[in-house]
């Protein structure tokens, strides 16, 4: 007798990551700090690498008059990249890389264009290329381009990249970042951009695909159900989602908080609508980690992602042994771990030596101040022991920058409530923010940072009144 036995064999679970898991580079090739930002997201799962045209090389006629170049940094960085199979994408912005001297009549632009891609595939293996105009006009403004397109911007843009296209090496894959990159953009389709863009959209060749940040520039949730509707209305085009997360536009280095939010409200639907994923990482760059950690989470099985789960993780890595800084890092993760748009979600729009200038009439704001004041100087001295040293240090520098204000709020407070009553002991209180301002003097950024709060807030120094 013949007697079979029952054998359960395993199936394997179908790959549920992301194919395309993407992150900006975000900086220049050749600093430390930028090469340790990539290898952290290469760690992480990152496949694929954003670098912007500026971060790459350069093109324009004012600043390549001889022809375009590339940065050795880069090409070192982009073979780097392909040998740990790590893929770069190079993002172009005609009008912001010309500072607006962009004129789309004029074929050498093109041809400027051309050649850098074409450069680009020859010394870097670099073979997609992201054609934006995010944040650029609209409407166009040379009397040649008028001529040629009419007023809207869109018809110049879809040219340009139609004959970009046409001319780029066979194998370089063109993307478009329209100046209209989300659906708020778009709206009703009935102003002039939106119109036009979508009625020349179907001529530009099948495989461009869009780039797209969701519902809203920066999008607090977004669903397969979005994205679907969105490439139905562009004629079913690929997408490339740009996640504006854990993005903290910090152009000019005055943030006093840090991103330290999980990523939420991504439907894991959308892996199977869109062709790749982009995370925008906030500045500085070590301050970012731990929220790309949890993004990284979410790509990598976004049906089973627990945003809670991958903060506590992410948290926990982050501190390493030390239970202090690990206890010190939750608290503090929980002061500055909102999301986009909620509670403890603090963006350098929200929160910076300005925007802390312009409340200090209010009470529950400057309250905060008081309490950061009592409670940072003993957490930082826990945090201290927090084990990664990229994210340790950016951390401490931004709450040195938020401690420093708040030493300084009350003393600026009371100057100008005597200063206004016209008291002469207005000197008096403006000698104790100039004591204030020295005992910073060994950390030139909190200083600066401390400089930009009391600029803002009209309180002249000290020795102006002496």
């Amino acid at each position: 007798m013949l007697v079979v036995s029952a054998v359960a064999f395993a199936v394997d679970r179908p790959d549920p990551s992301f194919p395309l898991r993407m992150v900006k580079l975000s900086g220049d090739p050749d600093r430390p700090e930028t090469m340790a930002h990539v290898k952290y997201c290469r760690e992480l799962g990152y496949n694929a690498l954003w670098v912007y045209s500026h971060e790459a090389g350069v093109w324009s006629k004012a600043r390549a008059p001889h022809g375009p170049i590339l940065d050795p940094n880069f090409v070192r960085l982009a073979r780097w990249c392909r040998r740990r199979g790590i893929e770069p994408w190079v993002s172009i912005n005609p009008v912001a890389d010309t500072r607006g001297r962009f004129v789309f009549s004029d074929p050498d632009g093109e041809r400027r264009i051309a050649a850098f891609i074409a450069m680009l595939r020859e010394q870097a293996g670099i073979r997609r290329i992201v054609i934006s105009f995010d944040d650029q006009p609209t409407e166009l403004r040379v009397l040649s381009d008028v001529f040629r397109y009419g007023a809207s911007a869109a018809p110049a843009h879809l040219d340009l990249v139609a004959r970009l296209a046409a001319s780029a090496p066979k194998d370089v894959l063109l993307w478009l970042c329209a100046s209209a990159y989300c659906d708020a953009h778009l709206g009703d389709g009935t102003k002039p951009y939106a119109k036009a863009f979508l009625a020349g959209l179907p001529a530009l060749p099948a495989a461009i695909g869009i780039v797209w940040t969701g519902p809203l520039v920066v999008s607090p949730a977004i669903s397969r159900a979005d994205i679907t509707a969105t490439r139905a209305r562009l004629g079913g085009r690929e997408l490339l989602f740009y996640d504006n997360f854990p993005a903290n536009d910090n152009e000019k280095d005055d943030a006093i908080a840090l991103i330290l939010g999980a990523l939420r409200g991504r439907d894991p639907g959308i892996r199977d609508v869109v062709a790749g994923y982009l995370a925008c990482p906030s500045l500085p760059l070590g301050g970012s980690r731990l929220s790309l950690a949890t993004t990284a989470d979410f790509l990598r099985d976004p049906a089973r992602y627990d945003p809670d789960a991958s903060a506590a993780a992410a948290v926990a890595r982050m501190a390493g042994a030390n239970r202090e800084a690990a206890k010190a890092l939750e608290t503090q993760q929980l002061e500055w771990g909102g999301f986009i748009g909620g509670r403890n979600y603090w963006p350098g729009d929200a929160l910076n030596p300005e925007l802390a200038a312009s409340r200090l009439h209010d009470p529950a704001f400057v309250d905060s101040f008081t309490w950061t004041a009592d409670r940072y100087p003993s957490r930082m001295a826990q945090l201290a022991g927090v084990a990664d040293v990229p994210f340790r240090d950016d951390l401490l520098r931004m709450m040195r920058r938020r401690l420093a204000i708040a030493k300084a709020m009350p003393l600026a407070i009371e100057y100008l409530a005597r200063s206004r009553a016209g008291r002469a002991d207005a000197s008096e209180a403006l000698a104790r923010i100039d004591e204030e301002r020295h005992r910073w003097d060994g950390d030139g950024d909190a200083r600066r940072t401390l400089e930009r709060f009391l600029a803002a807030a009209a309180i002249p120094p000290a020795e102006t009144l002496r």
